[in-house]
């Protein structure tokens, strides 16, 4: 008798062990978040490296404030207006780099375009550019000694070559290019997707 209530109760253990077993709850095992650095990155400006240059452009907002516009002109142009963009590239093959000074403000501005300077490395006026629209385009090919400058002016394509010491000042009394695009020698100037320039006060 004693023998079978002895199995009883380690029957009854065993029972009340495998219930407990059933009914227990895990808790979740919380894994380790991994830290990830998010670095922030700041807005770059990436200009045409022949649009920047600092110390050119302290010499151009001299010779604009001094010997291109006037005192007149100065009064009363807004400090918003005050801007101008260059450009260096050698257009004659001598080694030394001419320079455009692109006005893009309103003053500057007509429903035309704009006016564009074109300097001599001792920035001396070559051709004093009305009506222009930006991008210009620079060819390769060379006609008078100068490469042949492209622009676009009343939706057609002109074609601007270097005669008697200047190009045409006016580009919509040009005639149209024979072609109807640049080539893909050509290099490209003031254009803000492809090669964005540097903005100047003076």
């Amino acid at each position: 008798m004693k023998i079978k209530l002895l199995l009883f109760a380690i029957v009854g253990v065993l029972h009340a062990c495998k219930n407990k077993e059933e009914h227990q709850v895990t808790e979740p095992v919380e894994q380790p978040v991994e830290q990830v650095e998010v670095k922030k990155e700041m807005p770059k400006e990436i200009y045409a490296p022949q649009s920047v240059n600092d110390a050119l452009a302290e010499q151009i907002k001299d010779f604009i404030t001094t010997q291109y516009l006037s005192e007149g002109d100065l009064n009363i142009i807004d400090a918003s207006q005050r801007k101008f963009q260059l450009y260096q590239i050698d257009l004659n093959n001598d080694g030394k780099n001419e320079v455009f000074v692109n006005f893009m403000t309103s003053y500057f501005c007509g429903t035309g375009g704009c006016t564009i300077l074109l300097l001599s490395p001792e920035l001396k006026t070559i051709t004093k550019f009305t009506v222009t629209r930006t991008p210009l385009w620079v060819e390769q090919t060379v006609k008078n000694g100068w490469k042949i400058i492209l622009t676009r002016s009343q939706g057609e394509l002109k074609e601007l070559t270097y005669t008697n010491g200047t190009y045409p000042s006016n580009p919509s009394m040009v005639e149209k290019a024979p072609y109807d695009a640049a080539s893909g020698h050509a290099e490209i100037l003031f254009d803000d997707n492809f090669s964005p320039p540097k903005t100047y006060s003076f």
